[in-house]
């Protein structure tokens, strides 16, 4: 057994955010709260989750994750392990991006309820190709945050989610678009360019009509006309008449 073929069963079982509830499963098995697993403890968690060992397979997994010889695994070494390469540089910049839009006061905490009212799923990839609905998506989300009761997401539990979410999906492109329009973050080229920022038609003084993008919407409403004017201003969009809504 190893990382491979527990990833495949992983993603089987729960698809996209099925390596972040395994971590959760685990750390629930982690008796003692030291957060390490001894081999009863891994094989626990991995039953849990519906993956079966031998004796000889745990003994292998224990190996591979058991990266410093202690004869355990913590569960940090385990999240090493199984997340690979998948969270890059690019991703985690998209990831940064997003947390910088929540966090209007730059001291790196907001609020969860916060995280949970912005989340926007109707152009999130699984809804748009039909293979869940937007409450599914929405729930998969929200579950996916173990809480300690603080109410509150720091900047590094935010990129700890979102390396959990890598970890089972292999498109750069499908976790830009991922995060780009959850989070409303403009930009993007192709199939990777953000499609949930609000576009209005802008009358200009001098009569013109142009479409305009309101560019990192998140916290503008859709009825703030003058949220949408000053971003726009911020553009260098300075001579607007008036602004006519879509939808």
């Amino acid at each position: 057994i190893n990382a491979e073929y527990m990833g495949e069963k992983i993603w089987k079982r729960g698809g996209k955010s099925g390596f972040r509830g395994l971590v959760r499963i685990l750390r629930i098995m982690d008796d003692n709260g030291n957060r390490n697993l001894d081999p009863y403890e891994l094989q626990s968690g991995l039953q849990t989750y519906g993956i079966h060992c031998t004796p000889e397979q745990l003994d292998e997994a224990m190996k591979y994750f058991d990266r410093d010889g202690s004869g355990t695994v913590s569960i940090d070494e385990f999240v090493r392990g199984m997340r690979g390469p998948m969270f890059n540089e690019k991703r985690k910049e998209l990831v940064k991006m997003a947390y910088a839009l929540l966090d209007t006061n730059g001291d790196e905490t907001v609020k969860f309820d916060e995280v949970k009212h912005f989340y926007d799923v109707k152009n999130h990839p699984d809804v748009l190709s039909r293979s869940k609905t937007h409450d599914q998506v929405k729930q998969d989300f929200i579950s996916g945050w173990d809480k300690n009761g603080d109410g509150t997401i720091t900047l590094e539990e935010f990129l700890d989610y979102y390396a959990d979410i890598s970890a089972g999906i292999d498109s750069d492109d499908y976790f830009e678009i991922m995060m780009r329009n959850a989070w409303h973050l403009s930009g993007g080229e192709g199939v990777c360019a953000n499609s949930s920022c609000r576009r209005v038609l802008v009358l200009h003084a001098d009569g013109r009509s142009t479409v305009e993008e309101i560019k990192n919407d998140l916290r503008i409403a859709s009825d703030d006309l003058a949220g949408m004017e000053r971003n726009l201003r911020e553009q260098g969009i300075t001579d607007v008449k008036r602004i006519q809504l879509y939808g």
